[in-house]
Formats: C-alpha cells, sequence, structure tokens
C-alpha cells in the first residue's frame, strides 16, 4: 500500500511541473513548480530514495527564492554557490546518515541527480533559450537514469515528458535552417 501511495505522490508532483509550463506567468510557473518539488521530495523519501528527495527540499526551497528573485538577487554567484553546496551536503549525507551504502556504482548512482540538479539551477540563470535546453536536456538525462534505477514511476514520466518537449524545441528552434 505505501508503494502505491509513493507512486501517486510522484504522479501528482509530475502533473504539477508538465502544468507548470503552462502557466501564463514566471511567477505562476515557479509556484506550480515549487508544489511538484515539494511532492517529488516526499515521494523520494517514501521510496527511500534520499538524496532525491533532499534534492527536491532544495529545487521547492529554489522556486520560492526564485518567486522573490529581484528581492533577493538569487541570480547572484553567491546563490549558486549556496545551492552547490547544499547538493553537495545531499550527496554526503545519503551516505552518512540514511546509510546508503558507498560503493563505486552507488556512488555514481546517487552522483547523477546532483549532477542533474546542478545542471537545472545553471540553466535557470542563463539568458539563453537555446543554452537553457541543451542544460536542462543534460539534466533530464540525469534525473531520468537514476529515476528508472528508484523505480519512481512519475518521476521516469515527468522526465520523458521534458526530454521530448526538449527535442521538440531544439528540432524547431535550435537547429540551423
Amino acid at each position: 500500500m505505501s508503494e502505491m501511495f509513493a507512486q501517486g505522490v510522484g504522479i501528482v508532483a509530475m502533473i504539477f511541473l508538465v502544468l507548470s509550463f503552462q502557466m501564463k506567468t514566471p511567477k505562476g510557473i515557479l509556484l506550480l513548480q515549487s508544489i511538484g518539488g515539494f511532492l517529488f521530495c516526499i515521494n523520494f523519501f517514501l521510496l527511500k530514495q534520499y538524496v532525491g528527495s533532499m534534492l527536491n527540499l532544495l529545487a521547492f526551497v529554489r522556486a520560492i527564492l526564485l518567486f522573490n528573485k529581484e528581492k533577493l538577487h538569487t541570480d547572484s554567484n553567491l546563490w549558486l554557490a549556496i545551492f552547490g553546496v547544499g547538493y553537495i551536503v545531499a550527496y554526503i549525507l545519503t551516505f552518512t546518515v540514511f546509510g546508503e551504502i558507498f560503493t563505486p556504482g552507488n556512488a555514481v548512482r546517487q552522483c547523477l541527480p546532483v549532477v542533474g540538479m546542478f545542471c537545472s539551477h545553471l540553466a535557470l540563470r542563463s539568458a539563453d533559450a537555446k543554452m537553457i535546453r541543451r542544460i536542462s536536456l543534460a539534466s533530464s538525462v540525469c534525473w531520468l537514469v537514476y529515476n528508472g534505477l528508484a523505480l519512481a514511476i512519475g518521476a521516469i514520466a515527468c522526465e520523458a515528458f521534458n526530454l521530448v518537449s526538449i527535442a521538440v524545441a531544439m528540432f524547431r528552434f535550435d537547429r540551423k535552417k
């Protein structure tokens, strides 16, 4: 029953993230992305995928801070460094506090969403749509592999939607004509 509940939370999270891009305003996008990130935090925690949970908690906080971008100057290098440290701390806590066994394969597996999260953070800072898509492509691939290994159905579907959307946009806008 708890496995089904966890997967259900992930599917609802995916719906919020997919719908976020249909919002008219950046604040609307960020609101739905913050809800989706928080739900994915719960989803991954219930699936005992702790690095994914912590990183989505950071994504939730990041979305709230970006909601107040002008006032907090969240596009500064200081915020990038703060979140970068947070991503690394989440990785370390996965092995030290949450008891994941450190093997070479598991070290790489747990590192995938950290790389993905750092890439998505860099993408959010870019003013160039083509660069956002390229960086987001790397992020989605990292998360898709991690989600597949975690058997997180909603997260797998979310990244599949993201990859298709990025590929379509790259075909439409980024190819040389």
